[in-house]
């Protein structure tokens, strides 16, 4: 009996009975309930390779029929939801659960037949020529299961790359195929040569088709950027040898000799035309009367057409059109120009095209007149906004007004001005709630130009398209532990190096930090000097550059992977300027009353001196429609110095909340393995430098319910020796054993505009306690007011 009260009150106890109870409900709900007589249900598909180099995944998507959902890798949840539902399939209940839940998989010989075939195409595309694929069924109690087994053999390599038809070993091509070919002594030919190491086509690759449309598609591109405006990849064709060759391919990359001469002619733009208000729908009901509406200016030799007045102004359209007058066509200067004007926010319509100038006939280069057609936005707009808000972890909601003049002075200057009010909530250690409240007013200015005082940098500006925004915003914050006001200007640039490749880069950023009214309990809270002046009035000058790098398609599910990076420096140039002005030091006392040393200020405030850097990085994998699995990593470090010793608060880091390790309530995590008897009402737990990793499991449940399991780990780490909270300091010897640790389980609510979501946070491994009591499983009976319960907005990554 002692034993069994024992297993009774142990942490284990609560999890082995839902377990057990899930594992009951789930055997009394048979998965063949709808699976008719002589039928089988799909239960299981196995694709087995001898060769490994072969993606399982690749090989998976060739198989015609798959098995039902699975979540968690076993249980059929949405095939339990059908089989929820009662013969009569016309009754309400019953069509609503056959809707959210899936229908069986029946077992198809025929659809078995069509995926041993696929996969068989699909090996020797990939240059597997002489594999073999064969399946295998097994049968029972009304369940099928299904094996493929390949046998890859030796893959096809390409021995040699030939490029130029003198180089073929004799009698390669037929008389016939010869003289269908481009001689080596044409342009194109030349082209493709001299740009062969680019090629995705090298010696000792397997032989893939796919690589191979690609290659017709890379060649396509590189002709049409030289001007060859009617070249179509459709001319590219590979001829391919293997005989005696042991399980190798010679290829020819060959091109056909078109049959229309315009194919193999060069053109130059004769003349561009920008119809700056093109109305498609006015233009479709009467093209004469709308043409004759529109007048005509030439700016730069470019015609601008339009309507009354040019509301942006030609210079600034211009900047953002690579294609000239006299110049050879270039698609990468057509897709570049799309790129751009998209850019500008103007346009909520734009076409680029061409047409051929029937006067160059029999000209040396082709002739393209090229029409370039906007269709532009509303200038002004207003909007009101609604919405939850989750800062810090804390649930709450905000309202918003917004305005937004998208060509303030004709220059497609961008002028968004915001009024916005927000109430949360706020958790405290015990366990009562408190509201805070926020009212703020943020207006920001964007110039499609690079303002850089006392430089040009135009090839800069031409290669990268960048825009100069400034910004102002003022904040105040009402908590129950402090008043807060924030005033904030900036002065900076955003560009894209590339499609997935964001750089933000501000020069200058200056925050006016006000702190007043801080709570009795809140101050009783802080022993150290070190942190109660992280809590002082203060100005913060930066310096910031931040990249970031997406390439996730967020019309295509699959992976993508998503990568910030942060760099800022602050108050090096205020020191400076103090120090060149020969400005006097003021003296900074201790709790003693003692000069502890001195610092310099910036209009009576003292300022902020420190160097802060961080990296976060997000892996999403797109297992199936119901299953992703999301892994992040974030490191971050604050190295405080000079005239002010500590990272402002809103400048260090915390752990702990919704978005973070959420066995922990917000800002209640560390530093490293300290404990304070007197905890804070208001947990608010800071430090230097912070280390954190999650995984997590979403998965798709019914109609707008999604599921999640998860695994946090981290903590944060003091830097600054005048942090002498015991147990706060980073030191290599010992981090790793304080590292905090915590796993759960969550329900989201996907509105498409808004996602809700509630997690369950439970700690696993505690670094604030005893070395030998960390690990909670083994020293700790289990309470349902150990979980941490966390109401969140969005994602927490």
């Amino acid at each position: 009996m002692k034993s069994y009260e024992k297993y009774k009150s142990s942490y284990n106890f609560p999890i082995l009975f839902f377990l057990a109870g899930l594992l009951l409900v789930l055997g009394a709900c048979s998965t063949t309930k709808y699976v008719g007589e002589g039928e089988y249900l799909l239960n299981k598909v196995v694709v087995n390779s001898d060769d490994k180099s072969i993606p399982t995944n690749e090989l998976k998507r060739n198989v015609k029929q798959t098995p039902n959902l699975k979540i968690l890798g076993v249980w059929k949840f949405h095939l339990g939801l059908y089989n929820l539902s009662g013969k009569d399939k016309e009754k309400g209940f019953n069509k609503w659960l056959r809707r959210i839940g899936e229908e069986p998989v029946i077992y198809e010989d025929f659809q078995t037949k069509r995926s041993l075939r696929q996969l068989e195409i699909y090996l020797q595309k990939k240059g597997y020529f002489n594999a073999e694929v064969r399946d295998s069924v097994s049968f029972k109690r009304k369940k099928a299961k299904v094996y493929y087994f390949i046998k890859s053999k030796e893959p096809y390599r390409y021995r040699n790359v030939y490029r130029e038809i003198n180089e073929l070993p004799y009698n390669f091509l037929s008389p016939f195929q010869e003289k269908g070919e481009m001689p080596d002594s044409t342009l194109i030919r030349k082209y493709i040569v001299s740009d062969k190491s680019n090629s995705d086509v090298q010696l000792g690759d397997k032989v893939d088709s796919d690589v191979l449309n690609k290659e017709r598609i890379r060649i396509s591109k590189l002709l049409k950027n030289q001007g060859y405006f009617n070249f179509s990849r459709e001319y590219i064709h590979f001829i391919m040898d293997s005989t005696n060759k042991a399980n190798k391919m010679d290829v020819f990359v060959g091109v056909k000799i078109p049959e229309d001469g315009k194919a193999v002619k060069k053109y130059k733009i004769n003349k561009v035309s920008i119809f700056t208000e093109y109305d498609p729908k006015l233009m479709l009901m009467n093209d004469e009367k709308y043409l004759m509406d529109l007048d005509t200016i030439q700016h730069e030799g470019v015609d601008f057409i339009y309507r009354k007045k040019i509301k942006i102004k030609p210079d600034v359209i211009l900047s953002s059109i690579l294609i000239r007058k006299n110049e050879l066509y270039n698609l990468k200067s057509v897709e570049q120009t799309y790129s751009r004007l998209q850019s500008l926010g103007q346009f909520k319509f734009l076409n680029v095209k061409f047409e051929e100038n029937s006067e160059s006939n029999g000209e040396e280069f082709g002739s393209l007149n090229c029409i370039i057609q906007l269709t532009p936005h509303d200038q002004q707009s207003y909007s009101i906004e609604l919405e939850g808000t989750n800062s810090s972890g804390n649930i709450g909601f905000a309202g918003n007004l917004n305005y937004q003049h998208k060509n303030l002075f004709g220059g497609a200057e961008i002028f968004d001005l915001q009024f916005s009010t927000a109430k949360e909530t706020l958790k405290s250690n015990e366990q009562t709630n408190f509201s805070s409240s926020e009212y703020g007013v943020e207006s920001k200015l964007s110039i499609p130009k690079f303002l850089l005082p006392l430089l040009t940098a135009d090839k800069f500006r031409k290669s990268y398209n960048p825009k100069t925004v400034f910004s102002l915003s003022y904040n105040f914050q009402e908590r129950p532990d402090y008043t807060r006001t924030i005033a904030d200007a900036s002065f900076g640039y955003v560009w894209k190096s590339s499609r997935y490749l964001q750089h933000t880069l501000n020069l200058v950023e200056l925050n006016f930090v006000d702190v007043k009214n801080l709570s009795e309990d809140f101050l009783g809270s802080i022993s150290n000097l070190y942190i109660k002046n992280s809590f002082t009035d203060h100005v913060i000058t930066t310096s910031r550059y931040s990249l970031i790098y997406n390439d996730q398609n967020i019309n295509k599910p699959g992976d993508y992977n998503y990568l910030r990076f942060n760099f800022e420096s602050a108050g090096n140039s205020l020191k400076a300027i103090n120090r060149l002005i020969g400005k006097a030091e003021k003296n900074d006392y201790n709790d003693s009353g003692n000069i502890e040393g001195t610092y310099y200020d910036f209009i009576g405030i003292r300022f902020a001196q420190y160097l802060k850097s961080d990296i976060e990085y997000r892996f999403s994998h797109h297992i199936n429609k119901a299953n992703t699995m999301v892994y992040r990593v974030f490191l971050g470090a604050g190295l405080p110095y000079g005239n002010l010793e500590v990272l402002p608060f809103e400048k260090s880091y915390f752990s702990g909340g919704a978005n973070g390790i959420r066995a922990w309530q917000v800002r209640s995590l560390g530093p490293g393995s300290y404990s304070s008897d007197d905890a804070a009402i208001y947990p608010n737990n800071s430090a230097d430098l912070k280390l954190e990793a999650n995984l997590e499991y979403r998965f798709k449940l019914f109609w707008v319910l999604e599921g999640a399991l998860f695994v946090d780990a981290g903590n944060i780490w003091a830097i600054s020796k005048k942090d002498d909270r015991v147990g706060a300091d980073f030191k290599f010897d010992r981090f790793y054993k304080e590292i905090a640790l915590g796993t759960g389980f969550g329900t989201r609510v996907d509105l498409n505009f808004i996602l809700f979501r509630v997690d369950l946070g439970l700690k696993l491994h505690d670094p604030s306690l005893g070395v030998g009591e960390r690990w909670i499983i083994a020293h700790r009976p289990f309470k349902f007011s150990q979980l941490t319960f966390n109401i969140g907005i969005g994602y927490p990554f």
